[in-house]
């Protein structure tokens, strides 16, 4: 599945990219964690397709394949903006924010190519435009937060909601109308996208909050929701130095903030078990989805266990 979307994503840059920063791009996609490394998950591509064949009960051919790419395209724009903000100025970021903006504009070619054989493409890429906005305005409430420092409980909730949760509706909704879902159908599939997004960015805070070196949410102190329910407590200690010490680490895990993380990721997982429940009773394929919430689920587990053992400990 991954290998046919990695084709189209090069021929959606290769006939819609001027050859001037054409190199360039593909040089990014490369980077670990995008969609052309080898290793690159391509998580927003696959579920894509997955819903798609949900749907359809039938392999992607080329319009899911380019549904995918738009959406794919759109995520890798957003990791490259999360990206941005959160690192130290410096005289690339100018160029990685140039091919950023790129991306969006190869997503939208190709979302507009695919809405074109959806039932109703006007509708289609309505909700192409309104999810993505969305998760752009979640990824400013992000960028926002980090730059004024004091966020509240309420505004992390709110910028995970709306960055990770519009992402997932841009995905699964934008596929579910492509492949010809109803309406009632293109609702539930938008909300198990949103669960599942939301829950796999929680997850993420969670691993990275005491990630070792530089890289620790606590050192950058950034505003996501185990770090900001960790810095309102009277005795958390500050990172000093750029560096997560002993006694810093120790003080999180006793604190209730991977615990709190821990239960929030809990509730959006047994949500997105539903949605799945649901969608099998409304008669779609949902044995793709099943295993795709599996996987994540591998990796979430593992990290929700360790969040509650530390306060027990």
């Amino acid at each position: 599945m991954l290998g046919p979307l990695r084709r189209q994503i090069q021929e959606v840059i290769a006939t819609r990219i001027t050859t001037v920063i054409r190199e360039d791009l593909l040089a990014l996609l490369r980077r670990p964690g995008y969609a052309l490394h080898a290793d690159g998950a391509c998580r927003a591509g696959r579920l894509a397709l997955e819903v798609h064949e949900a749907v359809t009960r039938e392999r992607p051919g080329k319009t899911a394949l380019l549904a995918a790419t738009a959406v794919e395209l759109q995520m890798e724009a957003m990791y490259v903006f999360d990206d941005v903000a959160d690192s130290a100025p410096d005289g690339k970021r100018g160029e990685d924010l140039a091919l950023a903006t790129v991306l969006l504009t190869a997503g939208v070619a190709a979302a507009l190519e695919a809405a074109a054989d959806s039932p109703d493409r006007a509708a289609t890429l309505g909700h192409f435009c309104r999810a993505y906005s969305e998760s752009s305005a979640g990824q400013f409430l992000d960028a926002k937060l980090q730059n004024r420092g004091g966020a509240t409980l309420e505004e992390a909730i709110q910028a995970t909601c709306l960055k990770a949760g519009g992402l997932g509706r841009l995905v699964t909704g934008f596929s579910a109308r492509v492949a010809g879902a109803d309406w009632d159908g293109v609702a539930l599939f938008e909300r198990f996208g949103d669960h599942l997004f939301t829950l796999a960015q929680l997850v993420d805070d969670l691993r990275d909050a005491c990630a070792p070196g530089h890289d620790s949410d606590l050192v950058q102190r950034k505003a996501t929701l185990p770090v900001v329910f960790y810095g309102r407590g009277i005795d958390s200690v500050v990172p000093t130095d750029g560096m997560l010490s002993t006694e810093v680490r120790t003080v999180y895990e006793s604190s209730g903030a991977p615990l709190y993380a821990a239960i929030l990721a809990r509730a959006y997982m047994s949500r997105a078990e539903e949605d799945i429940s649901l969608l099998a009773q409304q008669g779609y394929a949902v044995g793709g989805l099943e295993r795709f919430l599996e996987n994540v689920d591998s990796g979430a587990l593992e990290t929700l266990s360790a969040a509650r053992s530390s306060l027990v400990a």
